[in-house]
């Protein structure tokens, strides 16, 4: 980034300053990160059994992965067309209309701004205490255990949270460079753990499982056959077992596409990646058969080992019940430790469990800070958020207003019933996915000399019919679907109550309310906003 853009002219929009040094590794990281590949693993298991008992969780990923393609499709070829950083923010407005482009994007930022305190505290309170207390027992350290169960207090989770949230912070302002290598090296090392995982699964029995998880919970809860006794307990609080239904798997969309959520994040950073035409679609679709490959991988080494009766049964408890006899969430990884007494194990596979989430932070946070960059940089939000510091040329300002952002919204996760009420996640940043449906469908016919102009890639058609077309019209199908189905299903997809709905419509609304402002406002100044869409940034 260049020193100047702290002082752009209202006249002409400068180039950024952005430089490209994503390579295809760099992005393919960043994308596997996004979708937090270890966290899905960890908490899909009970997520699919206590919400979609009867969808066979295989086909779920299947159909998922499936229709994953064309959203992955829709955003590589939208990023070889227009390769800048912004999404939906550069192809709507430059497509659809400035104020659409603005809308969608203020809309899925502010799905990233709840992602980020959520996340911050599941960090904490799944991830960092599960690896404690596992940890403690499996070392038999007391203090290890006690610690895990302590952090999950309000007042500690808190704590713990701004301490991360700080830490994110830091490696931001150290600049894209120090980012790019800190994403590159613990994603290797998260990656490590989680296949670390499935050795364990893998090398272990149903018989092994059921007498280790019975051992932790006669020491740790007085509760003898807790395997079986777990079963009975949920049946005797009114779980039954479902039988398979393919229909179930229909209603489990949602829970497809969402072990994804994150796989095109590096079109938000476009304008950093070495030949985005070629590097953003390989390191986008890359990432997705990376995913479904290890998906697929432990979740059948894991219900081989658990069983899908237990499974479910446990989830149901957690989900449904008052009476969950596990002291913590369950999540893979907290059976999977019960399966090891080797120490080293043990301890990459918890901080590979721990990075998941934490590594989630840094991408959902580089996002927010690249999309206000780029509002401000087109003078729609104010100019003193291009901001950035001499050594690094860091967006110091964007980040320190994402920090504060995301420190109150970690505080109402944690001390309010806010996100109880509010957090629909699923249908906040799916909104924004559906509406760039139009900018891929609509590309070659209201903006054909950018068709025309784009790679061979973007170019390219199937019986005469764009590919970015085709790819546009399923991946609409695709997100009206999700969104049916996050307003049916709130148990997963979060609250769809008139507060929770008319949040979401608040938040779009509010988008469109503040660009036609701020074009207002700019043309009492002598400027003409739209003129700025007529063409993508310059770099």
């Amino acid at each position: 980034m260049t020193a100047e853009v702290s002082h752009p002219e209202l006249f002409a929009r400068k180039a950024s300053g952005l430089v490209r040094e994503f390579g295809f590794f760099d992005t393919f990281s960043f994308n596997v990160i996004g979708y937090a590949l270890g966290l899905v693993i960890a908490i899909t298991p009970f997520f699919a059994g206590a919400l979609f008992p009867g969808a066979n969780i295989f086909l779920i990923l299947i159909v998922g992965t499936v229709l994953a393609v064309f959203n992955g499709l829709t955003y590589s070829l939208l990023a070889g067309a227009m390769p800048r950083s912004g999404g939906e923010y550069v192809y709507n407005g430059r497509v659809l209309h400035p104020a659409i482009g603005f809308m969608s994007n203020w809309g899925f930022t502010w799905s990233q701004f709840l992602g980020i305190g959520i996340y911050t505290q599941w960090a904490v309170n799944y991830a960092l205490a599960v690896s404690l207390t596992t940890l403690g027992y499996a070392l038999h350290n007391d203090g290890l255990y006690n610690a895990g169960l302590y952090i999950q207090t309000p007042s500690a989770s808190f704590i713990f949270g701004v301490i991360v949230l700080v830490t994110v912070v830091i490696v931001q302002l150290l600049g894209m460079k120090f980012l790019r290598r800190f994403l590159n090296f613990f994603f290797v090392i998260a990656t490590l753990g989680t296949l670390i995982t499935l050795g364990i699964f893998i090398f272990s029995s149903r018989a092994e499982f059921i007498q280790a998880f019975n051992s932790f919970m006669s020491s740790t809860g007085g509760m003898n056959n807790a395997y079986s006794g777990i079963i009975d307990l949920a049946r005797t609080n009114g779980w039954t077992e479902v039988p398979a239904s393919f229909w179930q798997v229909i209603l489990a969309l949602p829970l497809g596409y969402w072990v994804y959520i994150g796989f095109t994040y590096s079109a938000y950073v476009g304008g950093e990646v070495k030949e985005p035409q070629k590097t953003q679609s390989y390191a986008i679709l890359a990432s997705l058969v990376f995913g479904f490959i290890l998906y697929m991988a432990v979740m059948g080494a894991y219900y081989a080992v658990v069983g899908t009766q237990f499974n479910n049964a446990a989830a149901f408890l957690e989900y449904n019940t008052s009476v969950n006899p596990l002291p913590v969430a369950g999540v893979l990884n907290f059976f999977a430790s019960l399966l090891s007494s080797n120490a080293l194990l043990l301890v990459l596979m918890d901080i590979s469990f721990f990075l998941w989430y934490y590594l989630l932070l840094f991408v959902m946070f580089t996002i927010c800070v690249r999309n206000l960059f780029a509002w401000s940089f087109d003078q729609i939000t104010p100019v003193w958020l291009t901001k950035v510091t001499q050594k690094t040329r860091s967006p110091w300002s964007a980040t320190v207003t994402v920090a504060v952002i995301s420190l109150i919204l970690l505080w109402a996760s944690i001390f309010t019933p806010l996100f109880d009420y509010i957090f629909n996640y699923i249908a906040i940043f799916s909104i924004a996915f559906w509406i760039t449906s139009f900018a891929a469908i609509l590309l070659p016919y209201r903006k054909p000399e950018l068709f025309a102009a784009a790679p061979d890639m973007v170019r390219g058609k199937i019986a005469g019919i764009p590919l970015v077309t085709i790819a546009g019209v399923v991946n609409l199908i695709l997100f009206s679907l999700i969104l049916y189905s996050s307003f049916t299903l709130p148990a997963f997809s979060g609250p769809v109550g008139p507060i929770a709905i008319a949040f979401l419509l608040g938040i779009y609304v509010v988008g469109v309310v503040i660009y036609f402002v701020a074009a207002g406002i700019r043309r009492q100044q002598g400027v003409d906003l739209a003129l700025l869409y007529g063409e993508i940034p310059p770099e």
